[in-house]
């Protein structure tokens, strides 16, 4: 359905949280679709009670079905029983995509315990912080951070440690093949456990009371701390099951079918990882695909070896598929979701991967989406019916000034804050700053501040065109402070024909304020000059003088966060480290 093919019959008010402009694309059986009040292994089981012969999951060409799924999960939730876990339990789980991330969590959701995901590179220091917050007695690792698992563990309550390796669920011979080249583990300390002993734990006659409740926690996720610290995101289970049935109610808009197969290489230490990446592909009844693997430099292999029908990663998992040599050659028919999110792009970029994708033979376009570890990930997305991304038909978007704080009408823009059955619970052990991002109004409504900038059209377009936490101020020509929007210069100087990408970054000055400092990608690097005096032009012309970038800096790659988005902080203490002013 295209806009305005169908309008909303009450007035409009003129503001988007009021009208929901964007119900214009669904039907009323999708608007008053209703959540399921139940746990995500509950949900899950529910939406596959009758496929249990069909597949799952897909391990390097291992494939199990939902019905050893299901026995594999109950062996888990006897074991953690055996182990002493409980419901209310918090235990802290260090994997990647593996076929033992997904038992783990549905079967400490099944007995009512929180996961309490730990990202696989961080700190030491940091890791035992949150084994410590958390109080768990269990921690579930790979290998291969075993030892700094053990140490981080030291001085905490843990009581078990669980390694588990990579080849652990791999078919045979590529399992005996590894098991060659893999050094093994130290398992000599006392609390280590193999996950062959572990699953012993759980062949023993003991009584599972599930428990199936939507508004207990189910999941600790760890934003990225791109604005500082990372906090423990506190996720329920009616938010893994409204962002599922998001998208088995939206069949008019996306189209997922039974028996499909969607590659997952998604860490479950992210909560895309586990609801966009996990949850939700096993509730709309695909076949998950496992990849344990996230860089986007392996992405155009796996995309060759499974020819999978979905997929969501990040801009630079579809850059590196696209430059590949060996799918150039492939016929792309086969993909129907091709996603990402996290990082807005210009539209000459998404043209272009859309020119790539329909000459290849793929029938479907470049989707994108918007969503938070806040909201257990996709909030808004792209469809194969609509150019622009529109929220799911239960959420809802506000726009508020970034000063007065007020509700701010159709086109224009402001903070964006969002409402839903997918909002987390609060920031575990963190009042203070649950209370400066949730707010409650008058009619219990609760609403989280995003940090990001945007609008929403007439039409029920919801646009993003900056962040908050991105933007810094500068001292104008005139000795009055303005803002800077880094995105808005971004975009203009993404409108040359040689520039392939670019990022802006603030650099702090010692007088105050920042100047503005352009990285940008080139497509022809003998062009440099001329193309710098055609941005020192273009940026006159389209931005105010405060906008303009003092520095431009010429590189062929920016630094990257493991999940594939552009790692600003990193880029920003680059820029910090430079001991001049002096670029191009």
């Amino acid at each position: 359905m295209q806009p305005n093919e169908k309008k909303n019959e009450s007035k409009l008010t003129g503001y988007p949280s009021i009208d929901k402009p964007w119900f214009q694309y669904y039907s009323s059986k999708e608007i008053s679709a209703q959540i399921p009040e139940s746990s995500m292994y509950d949900y899950m089981s529910a939406c596959n009670f009758d496929r249990l012969d069909a597949f799952a999951l897909n391990y390097f060409g291992k494939r199990i079905t939902h019905k050893q799924l299901h026995e594999k999960i109950d062996i888990c939730a006897k074991a953690l029983i055996e182990l002493g876990a409980a419901k209310g339990d918090i235990i802290s789980i260090c994997m990647l995509t593996i076929p033992e991330a997904v038992y783990c969590l549905y079967a400490a959701n099944k007995i009512g315990a929180t996961c309490n995901f730990i990202v696989l590179n961080a700190t030491e220091t940091t890791i035992h912080e949150q084994i410590a917050d958390t109080k768990s007695k269990i921690v579930i690792t790979v290998d291969m951070v075993l030892d700094k698992i053990i140490s981080a563990s030291m001085d905490t309550d843990i009581k078990q440690i669980i390694s588990v390796s990579l080849q652990e669920s791999m078919p045979f011979i590529l399992k005996a093949l590894l098991k060659l080249r893999h050094k093994g583990t130290n398992t000599d300390n006392e609390k280590v456990m193999l996950w062959k002993e572990f699953l012993l734990k759980g062949n023993k006659d003991i009584v599972i009371n599930r428990v199936s409740q939507s508004d207990i926690p189910a999941v600790i996720e760890y934003t990225s701390g791109t604005s500082g610290v990372a906090k423990g995101v506190l996720l329920s289970n009616q938010a893994g099951n409204a962002l599922a049935s998001n998208y088995i109610n939206t069949g008019n808009l996306l189209n997922f079918e039974k028996g499909e197969t969607f590659l997952d290489i998604l860490p479950p230490f992210y909560a895309y990882g586990v609801y966009v990446g996990i949850h939700m592909p096993l509730c709309v009844g695909v076949e998950l695909i496992l990849v344990p693997d996230p860089s986007p430099q392996k992405f155009a292999k796996w995309i060759k070896k499974y020819k999978p029908n979905h997929f969501t990663g990040g801009a630079s998992h579809i850059d590196y598929m696209t430059r590949n040599s060996k799918i150039k050659k492939m016929n792309l028919s086969f993909l129907k979701t091709i996603a990402y999110g996290g990082d807005t792009v210009n539209k000459d970029w998404e043209t272009q991967i859309n020119n790539f994708l329909f000459s290849r033979g793929a029938k479907y376009k470049l989707l994108n989406g918007y969503g938070m570890t806040e909201t257990a990930g996709s909030f808004c997305t792209q469809t194969h019916k609509t150019d622009f991304m529109v929220p799911f038909a239960k959420n809802n978007i506000k726009i508020i000034d970034i000063d007065t704080k007020k509700e701010l009408m159709y086109g224009q823009e402001g903070e964006i804050c969002l409402s839903g059955p997918s909002l987390m619970l609060e920031y575990y052990q963190n009042p203070i700053e649950t209370a400066e991002t949730v707010w409650i109004e008058d009619d219990g409504v609760r609403w989280l501040h995003t940090g990001d900038l945007g609008y929403v059209t007439e039409e029920g377009h919801f646009i993003i065109s900056g962040r908050i936490k991105r933007i810094y101020w500068t001292i104008g020509n005139d000795g009055i402070i303005y803002r800077v929007y880094p995105m808005q210069i971004e975009e203009v100087i993404c409108t040359h024909d040689n520039v392939n990408k670019c990022v802006v970054v603030g650099k702090e000055q010692e007088s105050g304020g920042y100047l503005s400092v352009a990285y940008i990608i080139l497509n022809d690097e003998t062009l440099l000059g001329q193309t710098i005096n055609d941005l020192k032009s273009v940026c006159c012309e389209k931005l105010p003088e405060s906008s303009w970038p003092a520095i431009y800096r010429s590189v062929s790659e920016f630094p990257m966060t493991s999940f594939g988005k552009v790692d600003y902080r990193k880029l920003e203490e680059i820029e910090k480290n430079v001991e001049t002013n002096k670029g191009i």
